[in-house]
């Protein structure tokens, strides 16, 4: 009995090439679809995921403001630590012997300097910020500032403590400059009187006689 069908025709090559190129051109546009549906999705979670931290962004690269800071106090002069004294804490006395003097001869003011603060302190003595100034009624005569110069005298007080200072006049009036041809004080009654940087210390003026 024989087989009613034929023998199978052979296709030429080029349609097998051609075939397994269209299945490979098909397994690349499947294989690029699945990359790019990945990386889509996962672009698209990480653009919608909030950051976890400020970093980066414009508001954390922002600096805080510092606080405006209040400047510090000028401390006062101080030498070892020891801070210079202040003229509230300070007693002084003047003591005038004889207590009638000549005109045209000078003397010599002894003023005696007490710490009455509550630790030690230094305090310059010179001429010009321990003043002595002489005056008749409204009159300034002489006054030591006009004729200090630079001079200074530090002395190292511990609290309590007193110190010896001499403050020379020549009995002459005393200007602006200390000049030399100034006259001699006349014949009156006068006061002398302290103050330490512009503030009376020592209590009540001295009173003497010239004559």
């Amino acid at each position: 009995m024989s087989s009613s069908t034929g023998p199978r025709r052979r296709h030429p090559p080029s349609v097998y090439w051609r075939r397994r190129a269209v299945a490979l051109l098909v397994l690349l546009l499947l294989v690029g679809g699945i990359v790019w549906g990945v990386s889509a999705l996962l672009g698209r979670d990480a653009g919608a995921a909030p950051p976890s931290s400020g970093e980066g962004t414009p508001e954390a690269q922002e600096q805080p403001t510092e606080a405006p800071t209040t400047p510090a106090p000028t401390p006062e002069p101080t030498t070892g630590g020891v801070a210079a004294c202040d003229a509230g804490t300070v007693e002084a006395r003047v003591a005038l012997e004889p207590a009638a003097l000549a005109v045209g001869s000078g003397t010599t003011f002894q003023v005696t300097v007490r710490n009455a603060g509550q630790g030690p302190c230094l305090l310059d003595a010179g001429p010009r910020a321990l003043v002595a100034t002489v005056v008749s009624g409204a009159d300034q005569v002489w006054t030591s500032a006009q004729c200090a110069g630079d001079a200074t005298n530090e002395l190292l007080l511990d609290a309590g403590a007193e110190a010896p200072v001499s403050l020379a006049w020549d009995g002459r009036r005393s200007a602006e400059g200390c000049p030399a041809d100034q006259p001699f004080a006349g014949a009156g009654t006068y006061r002398v009187g302290l103050t330490l940087g512009g503030q009376p210390v020592g209590g009540e003026p001295v009173v003497f006689t010239i004559g």
